[in-house]
């Protein structure tokens, strides 16, 4: 059975532009969804679709493990959160179909699964408002969440942190008030601040207990992950940025996270999530996935989450696109308990229906911060 044809189709989604690609097969009965959403680079990352799909078409696609190497071998301009991107949705739409093909859930074909439920975090977005992480973390709890997760930065300038200390402390504070004792949060820093400050930050909030700190200082500087790592009490986490198992490995070798976050839509697919879930094991490191984009990232998600023997938890935005109807089904239900049950479902269990797709180029996201003086800053 042969690739046939590969496509990226675009929508925009409730909180940003979704890329879903679909690689069809020489049997028109069989064919297969992906999703590589890179939030604000569509454009480029269906371009990256189609320069993959010239290396691969009319590839057998039951060597999903050579597919994989084609497209990311014989490319040349290899790596990168664009062409990895590409590379991963199509992925992920192979290993739908094959098993679709098999006729079973595609974690049984990674090696099967390694728990009955996956349990979830919810993602409660940006905001430095106290009150208003204090209502969203509410409202996530009141959906079955036990662990929520905010951004409570404001893009930080280049001096000493002492007023972002306490807006952080006082967001962190509200929210923990405001679910009590019993449920989880964790933070994320989105890389933003420099070391000196990510440690000021850590060491007043830490009392109060948070799971883990995302991204604490730009992901690409070494040596500020390796001065946080020395300092912090909390646990560190990194990874939706990083891309297949060369990035990682560096991270695991030089100790700088307790958590890994890969995203299948952006650091390889599913065959590589099925890697950097051993290299997690290896290195004693919690598997936490990356995963705030559509549904079929969040299928996708769940079959990763399944085989990884250290995993946590894996991300999830309890209110996304489900009422667009793009889907041709909906997310199973979550649990009080705030875990989806094992996917039970052929293929990745769901697909999209591209009639209902609808994208507007108006409400691609520019993901822009700046700081008082008028400075560039990191989203």
């Amino acid at each position: 059975m042969e690739i046939e044809s590969i496509e990226a189709h675009l929508h925009s989604g409730q909180f940003s532009e979704l890329v879903f690609v679909l690689v069809r097969t020489d049997d028109p009965e069989i064919w297969g969804w992906g999703e590589c959403t890179l939030p604000g680079k569509p454009y480029a990352v269906m371009g990256a679709v189609r320069d993959a799909a010239r290396l691969v078409l009319g590839a057998d696609m039951r060597s999903i493990r050579q597919i994989w190497e084609r497209a990311y071998r014989h490319g040349y301009w290899r790596g990168g959160a664009v062409e990895t991107s590409a590379l991963s949705g199509i992925d992920i739409a192979l290993w739908d179909i094959a098993a679709k093909i098999a006729g079973v859930p595609v974690h049984s074909l990674l090696g099967g699964a390694v728990r009955s439920s996956i349990r979830t975090y919810a993602n409660c977005g940006l905001s430095t408002d106290p009150d208003e992480l204090a209502r969203r973390a509410r409202a996530a709890v009141q959906t079955g969440a036990r662990i929520v997760k905010f951004y409570p930065l404001p893009p930080t300038e280049s001096q000493p942190a002492t007023q972002l200390v306490s807006q952080v402390y006082d967001c962190c504070a509200a929210v923990r008030e405001a679910i009590g004792p019993d449920v989880d949060f964790a933070l994320d820093f989105h890389g933003r601040p420099q070391a000196h400050a990510a440690v000021a930050i850590e060491r007043a909030v830490r009392d109060l207990k948070p799971l883990w700190i995302e991204e604490p200082v730009p992901v690409e500087d070494e040596t500020a992950l390796a001065e946080a790592r020395r300092h912090f009490q909390t646990p560190m986490a990194v990874g939706e940025r990083l891309y297949t198992r060369w990035q990682f490995k560096r991270v695991l070798e030089l100790h700088l996270a307790d958590i890994i976050q890969p995203d299948v839509g952006n650091a390889g697919g599913l065959s590589e999530m099925r890697v950097l879930a051993d290299m997690a094991e290896t290195s004693s490191v919690v598997f936490n996935p990356h995963s705030p984009n559509g549904l079929v990232h969040t299928a996708a998600s769940l079959h990763a989450s399944a085989i990884a023997q250290t995993f946590g938890a894996l991300e999830f935005r309890p209110s996304r696109d489900r009422e667009d109807g793009i889907y041709t089904h909906e997310a199973d239900d979550m649990a009080a308990d705030g875990a989806f049950p094992l996917p039970q479902r052929t293929g990745l269990g769901l697909g999209v229906r591209p009639d209902r797709l609808a994208f507007d180029p108006a409400r691609v996201p520019v993901l822009s911060e700046w700081s008082s003086d008028g400075t560039p800053r990191d989203w």
